[in-house]
């Protein structure tokens, strides 16, 4: 393994922009966090050059910090991006709980942009836009996660309202809704949205969770459980 000062070297290009300091205090308390990064050095390398802006920047921060997080409990092994090797648009990590339980988690951050200056209604309807964009990320046969990063609370009921808006819109076969928004057919939407088993809001340091009763794969208890103490 490379010595730490080496690895946030190679990974940072010999720079120190803001996130570094951040970065390497992650790396420097956790064994699992530099393993991870070992291991993905080269992907986390070019995140990080790629980004162009500030945003950017913020939310490859919101997937390593997740990451970072996932692997403080130990019973979590964790792959990145293991869907894109297949050239498949699929979420950010893939986590096998005990060695037998397999789950994706999706990372997306609220950018304060989207949520600033928005009244209850703009704030809904974002949390919509979001919720169907990503329902389209979630591959079928495994639990998956969508993990939500809030700059600014984001009220649990909100989350929840969201989510019930975006099912009965499908169950009402509201057609030119979703085909407007990607999908072929309400239905087509319903089927995907049946993939989501759960949403995490990670907001103020801690995790709210929010169950989808529909998910064909159910997450366990005791999964959920251990996400939420992290």
């Amino acid at each position: 393994m490379p010595v730490l000062d080496d690895l946030l070297d190679y990974i940072f290009d010999g720079k120190k922009p803001a996130l570094y300091p951040e970065f390497e205090a992650w790396l420097r308390a956790s064994r699992r966090f530099k393993a991870f990064t070992t291991t993905y050095r080269d992907k986390i390398r070019t995140k990080l050059k790629n980004v162009r802006d500030e945003a950017g920047t913020k939310d490859v921060r919101a997937e390593l910090e997740t990451a970072s997080l996932l692997l403080h409990e130990e019973r979590f092994t964790l792959e990145y991006e293991k869907y894109a090797a297949s050239k498949q648009r699929g979420p950010d990590f893939t986590v096998t709980f005990k060695t037998h339980i397999p789950f994706n988690v999706e990372v997306r951050r609220f950018r304060s942009r989207e949520l600033d200056g928005a009244d209850a209604d703009a704030h809904l309807g974002k949390l919509i836009t979001i919720l169907c964009d990503k329902v389209g990320q979630m591959p079928p046969g495994i639990l998956n996660l969508l993990w939500l990063i809030a700059e600014h609370e984001i009220p649990e009921a909100d989350l929840n309202r969201a989510a019930i808006t975006l099912r009965q819109l499908a169950e009402r076969k509201d057609e030119d809704y979703f085909t407007r928004r990607g999908f072929e057919s309400a239905a087509a939407f319903l089927k995907q949205y049946n993939r989501l088993s759960a949403i995490v809001l990670r907001q103020s340091g801690q995790n709210v969770v929010w169950l989808n009763s529909l998910a064909r794969h159910k997450a366990p208890p005791d999964l959920m459980t251990a996400i939420q103490r992290l």
